[in-house]
């Protein structure tokens, strides 16, 4: 005798029975079978976190402020298999958050913003980078707001290059660096600073 559940099961075992007879048709002799499709790459490293083709990563570290004056510390990291050579001042533009350059002066020496000498803020030298090797620089910067005329200038985003002309990256400061009026950074030359 035949129940109320023949129709349900004949439906799913007639749907089997069509769906077995759609696979790919045999292979015959001479043939080859079709190619494995390949899946998708994979996605790139985040922004940061690979290695530009330059051969040098741009990282930029955390901020310190006292009385007014602001000092953020730049890292060029050689995340390539060759010796990095470089000599002189990062390339630095400061740019809003919309991302469009801003008119602020880049000053050479951070002594010229603090008055006085910061580690590292001496003159430029060669510096040969190693493999895993990094170099450091250091921006200076004074939180000075006299001039009401504008509005308050704060840098979200710094585009920097190992030394002018060469490729550029951008990179994100935490916190911004929040000029003031005083339209100015500046900036150490490159120096050797150990890993880590």
């Amino acid at each position: 005798m035949i129940g109320p559940r023949a129709p349900r099961l004949a439906v799913p075992l007639a749907l089997g029975v069509l769906l077995a007879g759609c696979g790919p048709p045999p292979v015959s002799a001479g043939t080859q079978p079709p190619a494995p499709v390949s899946p998708a790459p994979a996605p790139s490293a985040p922004a940061g976190r690979g290695c530009p083709e330059e051969g040098v990563r741009v990282e930029v570290g955390q901020g310190d402020a006292a009385s007014g004056l602001r000092v953020l510390g730049l890292s060029l990291v050689n995340c390539g298999s060759r010796a990095y050579r470089v000599k002189g001042y990062p390339g630095l533009r400061a740019l809003g958050a919309d991302r469009n350059a801003l008119g602020v002066r880049v000053l050479h020496g951070a002594a010229t913003i603090a008055g006085s000498g910061l580690p590292g803020d001496g003159p430029p030298g060669p510096v040969v980078l190693e493999p895993r090797e990094r170099a450091g620089a250091t921006l200076a910067w004074r939180n000075t707001y006299d001039d009401l005329r504008e509005p308050p200038v704060t840098v979200r985003f710094l585009e920097v290059a190992p030394v002018a002309g060469r490729p550029v990256q951008v990179v994100e400061p935490e916190h911004g660096l929040d000029l003031g009026s005083t339209g100015r950074i500046a900036v150490s030359a490159w120096s050797p600073r150990p890993a880590g």
